[in-house]
């Protein structure tokens, strides 16, 4: 069947008329359809927002520790919930002509060496959470004398807080880190990368959806690290070396890859879903160096309505000191 011109038209817009009187109403309703319509188009693609990174190992609005009172977000994308895109740019300087180029922007937010300003009284976990913001630029006086802003841009807003964004806020949660109560990132400056990886519902999913790697040092300070990248633990018991955040989205298992290198006396990694782990948990024992996997299931009354807390805990199994290192947790 071929489409008319009023068959194209329909539904997409607002039609004018010769000698019809145009107000700033029918403007304003023509730009706010335009986004909405391409919004939804990009929330029906969508089964899981997040940062359009393809795996942890990209560092793209990936958190970086600067000092005990500063981090850096790296520039890079992120889709919300709404479909609104999160863009972080590389330069956060003006960019254009106001009077002449179509792609200016005003200064956006800084987003190297923020001040996190947290001072608990006691050590706190506090988030990093990105929003979709807008701003708004050029002023202009209408015919009564009133100034408005008559251009709004795409932005973000970077904030730290001690709760997670809300289902109504849609924000992204990027990473966390714990503030002692001299106002410091505790752990010698260790950040809990959690960033969420964004899946589209109209692109094969990979087998497995990858949401820790284990790229920092374990979140506890008086957890020894004995290299770059390697938990180390001597002591009796499990003790914690590292969490993140999981949104369950109907899998039903959790995988679990990790290394012992040498040097490595026998012991075992515990991972658990909860403080109680009543979500479930797996542990596996190693008893010399080699590259170890195991899985456990998930499928026991989770629930896509809340995030989860993982934990990994460690423990030496004999006199000597387990050591692991290049863990990645991923569900499937």
């Amino acid at each position: 069947m071929l489409l008319t011109i009023t068959d194209l038209y329909r539904g997409f817009g607002s039609r004018f008329f010769d000698d019809q009187r145009m107000y700033s109403q029918d403007l304003n309703n023509i730009e706010y359809t335009k986004l909405e319509t391409i919004r939804n188009s990009i929330v029906s693609m969508i089964k899981q927002p997040g940062v359009a990174i393809n795996s942890l190992d990209e560092t793209a609005l990936k958190v970086e520790y600067v000092d005990s009172k500063h981090f850096t977000v790296n520039p890079g994308s992120a889709i919300d919930k709404y479909g609104r895109i999160i863009y972080v740019p590389e330069d956060t300087s003006v960019s254009g002509s106001i009077s002449t180029d179509p792609y200016y922007h005003p200064i956006w937010p800084d987003r190297e060496n923020i001040v996190h300003n947290r001072l608990p009284e006691t050590t706190t976990i506090y988030y990093v959470n990105i929003y979709y913001n807008t701003q708004q630029d050029i002023a202009k006086t209408n015919d009564k004398g009133i100034s408005y802003y008559t251009r709004e841009y795409d932005s973000y807003r970077i904030s730290v807080d001690n709760i997670l964004p809300s289902n109504v806020s849609a924000g992204l949660c990027l990473a966390s880190f714990l503030v002692n109560s001299e106002g410091n990132i505790f752990g010698s400056g260790s950040i809990e990368d959690l960033r969420s990886l964004l899946l589209l519902r109209t692109i094969p999913n990979p087998s497995a959806r990858e949401f820790y790697r284990q790229t920092s040092v374990a979140s506890n300070v008086v957890n020894n690290e004995a290299s770059v990248n390697v938990w180390s633990e001597g002591g009796a018991g499990y003790v914690n070396k590292a969490n993140s955040l999981y949104r369950y989205k109907g899998e039903e298992t959790m995988n679990v890859n990790f290394s012992v290198p040498s040097g490595s006396g026998a012991g075992t990694l515990k991972v658990y879903i909860n403080f109680d782990e009543s979500g479930g948990f797996g542990t596996y024992s190693f008893s010399g160096t080699g590259t170890y996997s195991f899985s456990f299931s998930i499928n026991v009354g989770l629930t896509e309505d809340i995030v989860y807390y993982i934990g990994v805990r460690l423990k030496s199994d004999d006199a000597g000191t387990a050591l692991v290192s290049n863990t990645v947790i991923d569900v499937a």
